[in-house]
C-alpha cells in the first residue's frame, strides 16, 4: 500500500520561506561587510604605504644578517641603492640577484617590513679554505674549486678564519683535481699538508710533515700516494731534512727520494 506524501501546510510552508529569506539576507549582509573589510584594509596598507614614514632613506634602514666574512661596504656597493625610496617599490627578487652576483655569497634571502620600513638580507657566504694565487694575483680559493679575489672578503675582521693552506699558481683547469685534494687532506690531517705547488705541465708538489712531496700529474693515483704518504710520516726522524730536497711518489709503485 502506498502512503501519501506528507506536505506543510500553507502557514507552515510561509513561515519556512520567511527564515529562507532571513538567512539570505543575513549571509548578503556579512558578505557585504567583509568586502568593505578587504577594501578599506587595501586602501589603508596603500595610502600608509605611501606616507613619507614608509621609505627607506638611508642605509640604515637596510639590516644584513649573516656577513662575518663579507663587508656591509660590498654589499652595499652590489646594492647601488638610491635615497628615498618606498618600501613597496623595493624589488626583493632583483636585490637577491644583485647580491647573489658578488662571488663570495652563496646565497641571500629578502624580506621587507612595511611599518617601520626596513629591508632585512639574509646572506649565506662562500667559505674560504685555502690562500691561492691565480694569474698573479693572491686570492681565495673554496672547497669546491673556486677562486675569489681577495676584495670580495674583509680580512680585517677579527673572526675572519684565515686559511692555513697555501695554492701556489692555481688554474681552473686543475679544479677536478683541487677537489680531490682537499677531501684527502681532510681525510688526512696528520699529514699537516699546507702548500699545493702546481706547475704549469699540471704536475703537483705538497709541502707536507715529512717535508715536500712529488706527486706528478695523474689525479687518478691521489687516494694512493696520500696513502704512501700516511705511511712514510716517520721518516723525517730517519733522514736529515737538509739533505732532502723532495720525496718522489709520483710512480706509487717506487718511491725515490731526491737528495740535494
Amino acid at each position: 500500500m502506498v502512503r501519501p506524501l506528507s506536505v506543510f501546510s500553507p502557514p507552515q510552508l510561509q513561515y519556512k520561506l520567511s527564515l529562507v529569506k532571513l538567512q539570505q539576507h543575513r549571509l548578503n549582509r556579512l558578505a557585504l561587510w567583509r568586502a568593505c573589510f578587504l577594501i578599506l584594509s587595501s586602501l589603508g596598507l596603500g595610502l600608509a604605504a605611501s606616507l613619507p614614514n614608509s621609505q627607506i632613506k638611508a642605509k640604515n634602514q637596510i639590516n644584513i644578517k649573516g656577513e662575518s666574512l663579507v663587508s656591509e661596504d660590498t654589499i652595499y656597493q652590489a646594492l647601488k641603492s638610491s635615497y628615498p625610496q618606498f618600501i613597496w617599490s623595493i624589488n626583493g627578487m632583483e636585490i637577491t640577484q644583485k647580491i647573489e652576483a658578488i662571488p663570495s655569497i652563496a646565497g641571500a634571502k629578502v624580506n621587507k617590513q612595511i611599518i617601520p620600513p626596513l629591508v632585512t638580507i639574509s646572506l649565506q657566504e662562500k667559505l674560504p679554505v685555502a690562500l691561492a694565487s691565480f694569474q698573479g694575483e693572491v686570492g681565495f680559493l673554496t672547497s669546491e674549486g673556486q677562486w675569489i679575489a681577495q676584495k670580495f672578503y674583509n680580512s680585517n675582521k677579527t673572526n675572519f678564519p684565515l686559511p692555513k693552506i697555501k695554492i701556489i699558481d692555481y688554474q681552473t683547469r686543475f679544479q677536478p683535481t683541487w677537489q680531490k685534494i682537499y677531501q684527502l687532506i681532510l681525510v688526512y690531517p696528520e699529514l699537516k699538508v699546507s702548500e699545493v705547488h702546481w706547475q704549469p705541465s699540471g704536475n703537483i708538489f705538497l709541502e707536507t710533515k715529512i717535508g715536500q712531496v712529488f706527486l706528478g700529474s695523474d689525479s687518478s693515483r691521489l687516494e694512493q700516494q696520500f696513502k704512501i704518504i700516511s705511511q712514510l710520516k716517520n721518516l723525517p726522524k730517519q733522514l736529515d731534512n737538509n739533505q732532502v730536497a723532495y720525496i718522489d711518489i709520483s710512480n706509487p709503485g717506487v718511491n725515490l727520494i731526491q737528495k740535494y
